[in-house]
């Protein structure tokens, strides 16, 4: 009798444990779907967990691939069972198009109709068409062009744009706009430090100006990176040697010539912002050629570039790895309503990169923004010293 009731007992609790073991699952959400490009978050997808906690699910998500639309498996572990959800990557979500800054043209000026317009997509890849409508750049008027942007699924997003075409476009002013602007400017790039620099005015919503070389071309992608992101590029000197560029007024604009068709190559259109090496005021020019400064800024303008000094100083082109803490107190030591922040992009200048958060930071927190420059900014020009 006892050894039967030992037996009813012991079948019991082992029907109970089964009964448990058998009732412990994982119930999934109907029809799961992930956003391309968005991050994979496992427990969105668990509608329940019977007999057990959530916090004691385990997942491998080693076949999901969320940059590339499609079907995929992710797998669930739960107290030993092994469960197979079914995702869909998908893409639901429409580009957004905005722009960056107003577009005047110069009667009958080619330009670049994307330049000034940002668009972000969730799959990154789509498709721009231009409807320049009744769009006539050789008549002076304002005008609306549309832009259409499609993405993998075929979402669409169109947008509108103001063109005024005038009859001859002052690029710059010598007069300080009444908005408080930081046009920080890098010269001497592309460099390995580019990518950190764009990295840092990304994550603080800034814009900058590029004065480039054709020195380290192997950093080029920087430059074509830059101008998708909203930044200006300018010219600086192609080989940056003041000793060839300073040597005479033709040996200035060849050199010019090369680094305006290396920029035009990259990004597609023809720049007119130049930085002279050693800015305008450069003393050492005299070694080569007495009184070319007077002569080029005279010459440029002439020829439909505008030159940018500047009126703000990080200093770390004094030298090499200069301290970040230096660099910080110079830069943020102006007071000017529209500041040109002078700045350098070269491999040796990483303290300058570490830099950049607190010098942005410094003069948001006054009220500043920081924008490219465009044919509308304000410019610098100093005391001409040959």
């Amino acid at each position: 009798m006892k050894r039967h009731l030992l037996l009813c007992c012991l079948i019991g609790i082992m029907s109970i444990l089964g009964y448990f073991y058998f009732q412990r699952k994982i119930i999934f959400i109907d029809h799961p779907t992930i956003e391309i490009n968005s991050p994979f978050y496992y427990k969105k997808y668990i509608k329940k967990v019977k007999n057990g906690s959530i916090n004691d699910v385990t997942y491998s998500a080693n076949d999901l691939n969320n940059q590339t639309l499609g079907h995929y498996t992710v797998t669930y572990f739960f107290k030993g069972k092994t469960y197979h959800l079914k995702i869909e990557v998908i893409d639901t979500k429409k580009p957004t198009i905005k722009e960056s800054e107003s577009l005047k043209i110069e009667k009958g000026k080619s330009y670049d109709l994307k330049k000034g317009i940002i668009i972000k997509d969730n799959s990154n890849q789509y498709n721009l068409t231009i409807d320049t409508n009744d769009f006539n750049p050789n008549q002076i008027g304002n005008y609306t062009i549309y832009y259409k942007a499609n993405d993998l699924s075929n979402n669409q997003t169109t947008f509108k744009r103001k063109v005024t075409v005038v009859k001859k476009i002052e690029i710059g002013t010598h007069i300080e706009s009444n908005k408080k602007i930081v046009y920080l400017t890098f010269d001497d790039g592309p460099s390995q430090n580019t990518d950190r620099i764009l990295k840092i005015l990304k994550k603080y919503n800034a814009k900058a100006t590029f004065f480039v070389t054709g020195c380290h071309q192997e950093y080029n992608q920087y430059i074509i990176e830059a101008y998708k992101q909203g930044h200006t590029i300018g010219l600086h000197s192609y080989l940056h040697e003041y000793q060839d560029i300073y040597s005479s007024k033709d040996a200035y604009f060849k050199d010019l010539k090369k680094i305006k068709q290396m920029v035009k190559q990259l990004i597609g259109i023809q720049v007119h912002y130049i930085r002279f090496p050693g800015g305008s005021s450069n003393r050492i020019s005299k070694n080569y050629c007495h009184g070319i400064m007077s002569q080029l800024t005279r010459e440029v303008i002439k020829q439909g570039y505008q030159y940018y000094d500047w009126n703000g100083d990080t200093t770390d082109a004094s030298g090499d790895h200069i301290p970040t803490a230096t660099i910080i107190k110079q830069a943020t030591s102006e007071t000017h309503q529209n500041i040109v922040l002078l700045a350098h992009d070269t491999d040796a200048k990483d303290t300058t990169v570490a830099a950049l958060p607190s010098i942005i930071q410094y003069y948001k927190e006054k009220g500043y923004q920081f924008l490219g420059i465009d044919d509308e900014s304000y410019y610098v020009h100093h005391d001409i010293q040959n």
